[in-house]
């Protein structure tokens, strides 16, 4: 209990509670009586003792109950106030992150989501009767795990359903869905125009969003129904101690493929300088350990000032290069650290490198020395089929199961749509599937755009690219344009159904109008064309020479082949457990449940695409000291640990209970009269 105005119940108390004692201190002032008889002396006698001045106070009822009606009386002039948990009416949304910072321990044992679910609860339990509630878990992507109910019980059972991912954390569509179902449903007429927007009633929602603040998209979320003022934060949490490792990288040695080299980069988001040692695993054996030595990561007294965790402090990141080691076979690479500290989601990362082998690539063409120059420069295996042969062979020649029998097949001016599942580079032609077709030719005009970060394009000077005419191709929207001309695309890659298809608009050999070869391009001149013709064919065959594959992070579906005639696909989760998936008649699977971190494998899987790998590699996540601010789009939210409490008045009580006290005195007073 808190009082608003002590000074006067401190006043009044003073002015008060002294007389009335003082009163039991005095004589009274007794008139002369004649009596007939001694007898009475000795009653008369102390009574005169009770009342004779400054003696020791007796026990009296009637003092003990007048000095409590003046504390009462005093204690009511100071205005006291319950501090009571505050009481929630009408619609309130309850945003709960599940994020991989979520899981981290806190003194006591509790994780952070394990917190924020027992302050969900008592919001819950704070709800007044008839209010209703709605449940929204969030990390890569939103969760309603409750609409909108007042069943209190009901809506506590659904919030301990939440379980714990090691993704990273997105608001904008959790605020998106908590819009969505928060406004009115438009009553349709049958003439057009005329729809009925009914006014609701009801007042703005009020969200509770639970987390600690380390959301990815924050900055990015659009408040467009919500009432900002009723968005209340509560942050849980309070460790900051983490180093995480934000990127791996397993390469073999483009001239001895025997050799790999494994490279990983570790930051320390902790407030403290931490030495650490980073450990080399490949299918579960350990190769090398290397220490490391990073200074304090980013402050948490500055977040507010500097939010951008892309900013390190110098020296809280390292680069690890473990000694290559020799390693022919293909497997699991891990690296690991040895560390004990908030987050273990980030402490270990995962990839699959294939067994060294070169490339087997098919090309499809009439006679070009220069495609045939080119990939003989190459480190891969080359076979060759004219147009004609290709089409008469047979499925044995070209299949591998309902896949293509070559990691790479590159088509010379020649259309097909003899295209099973695999990886194709065609060039003055197109693949004949839906969406792709051939306009009229376009000649004598300029190569104007290219996107250099493409990985085909790498370290390829384009700006000396030079095509005198090239075919006018449509291709759905999909297809990510590389090199563009004036008016179409010049090189462009799609996927579809599984398969790879990287598209040149022009050949490199024309031909005049008496059929004569003439050089559309002297692009192969240059070294230029090698190092683009290297670039694309790793890049359509996966890399599988050089570098590890098949790593995603948490939440991101991933698309694997399936060998041919099976059923069903078992996949092994990094906790151990197995998941059964329908796969009839697919070539491929479209996996999205990846919110664990660690190896994923399939059994049956088509050898060499049977394992993939998912890793955190998120520095928001990684950056675990709990935010105490957010900035919501153009909005910002200061948190608040805890529940809220508000101030209900307590002297109306004190006042009934004064009465109380001051009937009872009365009563006790009539009593001793009467008697």
């Amino acid at each position: 209990m808190s009082f608003l105005d002590p000074t006067a119940m401190l006043v009044a108390a003073g002015l008060t509670i002294p007389p009335l004692i003082a009163l039991y201190f005095l004589k009274l002032k007794r008139n002369v009586k004649l009596v007939a008889s001694t007898l009475l002396w000795k009653k008369a006698v102390e009574d005169l003792q009770v009342n004779a001045p400054f003696q020791r106070l007796r026990s009296s009822l009637l003092l003990l109950l007048q000095l409590l009606i003046l504390i009462a009386g005093a204690i009511a002039l100071g205005k006291p106030m319950f501090q009571t948990a505050q009481r929630y009416e009408g619609t309130s949304i309850l945003l709960i992150d599940q994020s991989a910072s979520m899981g981290i321990l806190e003194e006591g044992g509790q994780s952070r989501l394990d917190i924020a679910k027992e302050e969900a609860k008592r919001r819950i339990e704070n709800l007044e009767d008839g209010a209703r509630a709605m449940i929204v878990a969030f990390c890569d992507r939103p969760t309603v795990i409750s609409s909108f109910d007042t069943d209190k019980e009901a809506l506590k059972r659904k919030i301990d359903s939440i379980e714990q991912t090691q993704s990273r954390s997105r608001l904008a569509e959790a605020v998106q869905l908590a819009e969505a179902h928060t406004q009115n449903i438009m009553i349709g007429t049958s003439q057009a125009g005329n729809d009925i927007t009914p006014v609701s009633a009801a007042p703005p929602a009020s969200v509770f969003l639970f987390t600690d603040g380390r959301i990815e998209d924050a900055a990015d979320v659009s408040i467009q129904r919500l009432d900002v003022t009723k968005i209340q934060m509560v942050t849980v949490g309070q460790r900051s101690d983490n180093v995480g490792i934000m990127a791996m990288d397993a390469r073999r040695n483009y001239e001895s493929p025997e050799n790999l080299s494994v490279t990983a980069t570790i930051r320390n988001f902790g407030p403290e300088p931490v030495t650490l040692d980073a450990v080399l695993y490949i299918e579960g054996e350990l190769l090398d350990v290397q220490t490391l030595v990073l200074t304090a990561g980013p402050s948490v007294e500055t977040q507010k000032e500097t939010p951008d965790v892309l900013q390190p402090n110098p020296g809280s990141i390292g680069v690890i290069a473990f000694d290559e080691v020799e390693f022919e076979g293909g497997g699991l690479v891990e690296v690991r650290l040895r560390i004990d500290d908030a987050l273990t989601a980030d402490n270990r990362a995962w990839t699959i490198i294939q067994p060294p082998r070169h490339l087997r690539v098919l090309l499809v063409s009439d006679g070009n020395i220069f495609l045939e120059h080119a990939l003989a420069t190459l480190a891969i295996q080359v076979e060759k089929m004219t147009p004609k042969q290709y089409e008469d062979a047979s499925d044995d020649v070209l299949l591998d199961g309902d896949r293509s029998a070559f990691d790479v097949v590159m088509f010379d001016n020649h259309n097909t749509d003899r295209l099973a599942q695999g990886n194709y580079f065609f060039w003055g032609s197109i693949p004949q599937i839906e969406g792709v077709r051939i306009g009229e030719t376009v000649s004598d005009q300029v190569i104007f755009n290219w996107d250099e970060t493409h990985p085909v394009l790498r370290h390829v000077a384009i700006e000396t690219l030079f095509v005198y005419e090239w075919l006018d191709i449509t291709l759905p929207p999909e297809a990510i344009s590389i090199i563009e001309g004036e008016r179409s695309d010049v090189l462009a890659y799609l996927t579809r159904g599984g398969s790879q298809y990287l598209i040149a608009a022009f050949t490199l050999i024309g031909h005049d109008a008496a059929g004569n070869a003439l050089m559309n391009t002297f692009w192969p001149s240059t070294v230029d064309f090698v190092v683009f013709m290297q670039n694309a064919v790793n890049f359509l065959g996966s890399n599988i020479v050089t570098i590890g594959q098949r790593s995603v992070v948490p939440g991101e579906p991933v698309t694997m082949p399936v060998p041919a005639k099976v059923d069903t696909i078992a996949i092994e989760r990094p906790d151990g457990s197995i998941e059964h998936v329908n796969v009839r008649g697919a070539q491929s699977i479209h996996y999205a449940r990846t919110r664990m971190v660690g190896p994923f494998h399939l059994e049956p899987g088509v050898k060499g695409s049977d394992t993939f790998a998912v890793n955190l590699y998120n520095p928001t996540e990684s950056w675990v000291a709990p935010s105490t601010w957010m900035s919501l789009g153009a909005d910002s939210l200061e948190s608040r640990a805890g529940s809220t409490e508000i101030n209900e008045p307590a002297w109306p009580y004190v006042l009934m209970a004064m009465l109380v006290i001051l009937l009872l005195e009365w009563v006790v007073y009539n009593q001793r009269v009467f008697v």
